[in-house]
C-alpha cells in the first residue's frame, strides 16, 4: 500500500479513537487510562502478530537492540506513550472539539522538527500550511467557548 493510503488510515483511525474514547468515558465507569490500556493491548497484539508476520525479527540479533535504530525506537516508544496517555486523558476531561485541534498540532511539531533536524525541505507553500494549519486550530478551539 502506498503511503498516501496509509496516511489516510491512519488519520481515518484517529479520528474514531476519539469518538470511541469519548464513548468509553463519558458514563465515568472506565476511566481514560483502562480505555488506554485496553487499546493498548489490542495495538500490542496487532502490531505484534504484524511483525511476526513479515519476519522483521529474522535478521537481528540481541545485540541489534542495543544499537541506534533501537535506542531511536525507544525514544519513539517513551514518546508515544506521554502522547497517547495526555489525549486518553484530555479527552476524557474536555470536549473533543478542543482537545483534538490541539493534539493535532502534532502535525506542525513534526513537520517542524522534520525540516530542523531531518532536512526536509521548507518553501513557501509549506510554511504557508504551516501558518493556516494553527490558525485552524487556534480559530477551532477559540470558537468552541471551552464547551
Amino acid at each position: 500500500m502506498h503511503y498516501i493510503a496509509w496516511a489516510f488510515l491512519g488519520m481515518v483511525g484517529y479520528s474514531l479513537v476519539t469518538l470511541f474514547v469519548k464513548l468509553a468515558t463519558r458514563s465515568g465507569q472506565f476511566s481514560s487510562f483502562l480505555v488506554l490500556t485496553i487499546s493498548s493491548v489490542i495495538v500490542l497484539a496487532s502490531t505484534l502478530s504484524m511483525t511476526l508476520w513479515r519476519g522483521d525479527l529474522r535478521a537481528l540479533s540481541v545485540r541489534d537492540f542495543a544499537g541506534p535504530s533501537a535506542c531511536w525506537a525507544y525514544a519513539a516508544g517513551v514518546a508515544l506513550a506521554v502522547a497517547v496517555i495526555a489525549l486518553f486523558r484530555a479527552l476524557s476531561l474536555g470536549p473533543a472539539t478542543i482537545v483534538v485541534p490541539i493534539y493535532g498540532m502534532f502535525i506542525v511539531g513534526g513537520s517542524v522538527l522534520g525540516m530542523l533536524f531531518l532536512g526536509e525541505s521548507l518553501n513557501l507553500l509549506k510554511l504557508l500550511g504551516l501558518v493556516l494549519a494553527v490558525t485552524g486550530v487556534f480559530l477551532i478551539a477559540t470558537s468552541s467557548g471551552g464547551h
